[in-house]
């Protein structure tokens, strides 16, 4: 599953290679790439945090396809009468955002992410025995927001976003899916 996610991007980004050779030979700069820190409060009101890095192209139409990685975790989360401790996400995905046009030094944008998500953690059942699993598994990540590129340099930009953000996304109400508000701040450069 891993293997046909990296592919997939491995095309993007060949695909999107190609396609810069022929929108402008004459532009200078394609790529961007940005480290960010991630935070997210999730439904049962604990935080998770982390960081990621993204990097994407810029096609003149304002659409910037590319893909991520994010590290992201919290030592406790409680979930459908699980206790769940030391909580690790490891989220590979592809990413796509659009420029909405430029106020100024401000640029906002709408972006979305979908991918795997490497999920580990311990669980214990809150209502049985003190049994302590090891959890290893993956599930379905997606990102839903909109942010905004603020100018510092010609060639820097701070970015801040906010959206809905879930590690596990499933049908399953009784999943252990971690889920909710996402705050972003980074770099693009």
């Amino acid at each position: 599953m891993i293997r046909n996610l990296l592919l997939s991007a491995l095309l993007i980004f060949s695909a999107t290679y190609g396609q810069s050779q022929q929108i402008n030979s004459n532009r200078t700069k394609h790529f961007y790439i940005t480290p960010g820190i991630e935070i997210l409060k999730s439904t049962h009101r604990n935080y998770f945090y982390g960081g990621s890095i993204k990097v994407n192209y810029l096609f003149l139409n304002g659409l910037e396809p590319g893909v991520g990685i994010e590290f992201a975790g919290t030592s406790l989360h409680k979930s459908n009468h699980y206790t769940l401790r030391n909580l690790r996400f490891f989220p590979i995905y592809a990413n796509l955002k659009y420029n909405i046009k430029p106020l100024g030094k401000i640029s906002p944008f709408a972006e979305t992410s979908l991918g795997i998500s490497i999920n580990r953690y311990k669980s214990s059942y809150d209502f049985g025995p003190p049994e302590i699993i090891q959890v290893r598994e993956s599930g379905f990540y997606t990102y839903l927001g909109l942010g905004a590129k603020f100018s510092l340099t010609p060639k820097i930009k701070a970015l801040l976003g906010a959206g809905f953000k879930g590690y596990k996304m499933s049908l399953n109400d009784l999943d252990i899916n971690p889920h909710g508000v996402s705050l972003n701040l980074g770099v693009t450069f």
